[in-house]
């Protein structure tokens, strides 16, 4: 089986508007679980966080390699 790791994705911002980090933040982690799912990268579970000059993700458990795959060209 495969090593797993946490990761933890931050974004320094300007100022937010505080009325936009829920949405924001849940955005980011909703298209790091998309780009993840297509890497074939499973992972425990994702965590959004916001401030308004932050943004972070951490991801539990995450797969270290990609399985291998077949790609006919």
């Amino acid at each position: 089986m495969s090593e797993r790791r946490d990761l933890l994705i931050e974004i320094g911002t300007e100022e937010l508007p505080p009325t936009a980090l829920e949405r924001l933040s849940h955005a980011l982690r909703d298209r790091l679980a998309e780009r993840l799912t297509e890497a074939g990268l499973d992972w425990s579970s994702l965590h959004s966080y916001a401030t308004p000059r932050r943004l972070a993700v951490v991801c539990k458990d995450l797969l270290t390699k990609q399985p291998d795959r077949l790609v006919e060209r």
